[in-house]
């Protein structure tokens, strides 16, 4: 049930965050309260606390940095919600190395990050221009619904591999 409800949710938040660039708080809030009350009935609860305040504590340092943005904080602590802190770090470690991974493939973002850097090298009066660009400037700016969507099902399944094999 948990795996089904979070591939519903996650495909609806990427397709939302690629077309749109925004994954609406109507789809995050009520995943995370139906994810909090399923795994309260389940005798869960603590482990669902721990695994959105670790999904918090994960995506702090990335909105300040206008890397990821609160739809995207909130949509893993969603994930939290309804799992556990393992999952959501091990997701969050995935859905990053997927991002890497075709960040290395998308040439349009090199010279968006090697503007970046330039302008980080140049001092700390570039403060601004670096961490609060415009989304159309920033070379971070990707939709992570996307690659935490890929990172789930990349490790659903390999977790029904892993079952059966």
């Amino acid at each position: 049930m948990t795996n089904v409800v979070l591939l519903g949710v996650l495909g609806a938040a990427a397709w939302m965050d690629w077309r749109q660039r925004r994954i609406p708080n109507t789809l995050v809030f009520p995943a995370i309260a139906v994810g909090l009350w399923y795994q309260w009935e389940g005798e869960l609860l603590a482990g669902a606390v721990l695994g959105v305040a670790g999904a918090f504590l994960l995506t702090v340092g990335p909105v300040i940095l206008k890397g990821m943005g609160m739809g995207d904080q909130k949509l893993l602590m969603a994930v939290g919600a309804w799992t556990s802190w393992s999952v959501v770090y091990s997701l969050f470690l995935h859905s990053i190395i997927l991002c890497l991974i075709v960040m290395v493939f998308y040439p349009q973002n090199w010279a968006r990050l090697r503007n970046n850097l330039q302008i980080i090298a140049a001092g700390w009066t570039a403060h601004q221009q670096v961490w609060l660009p415009g989304r159309e400037k920033t070379a971070f700016s990707f939709p992570y619904a996307v690659y935490l969507l890929g990172a789930f099902v990349l490790q659903s399944v390999r977790d029904v591999i892993g079952a059966s094999g």
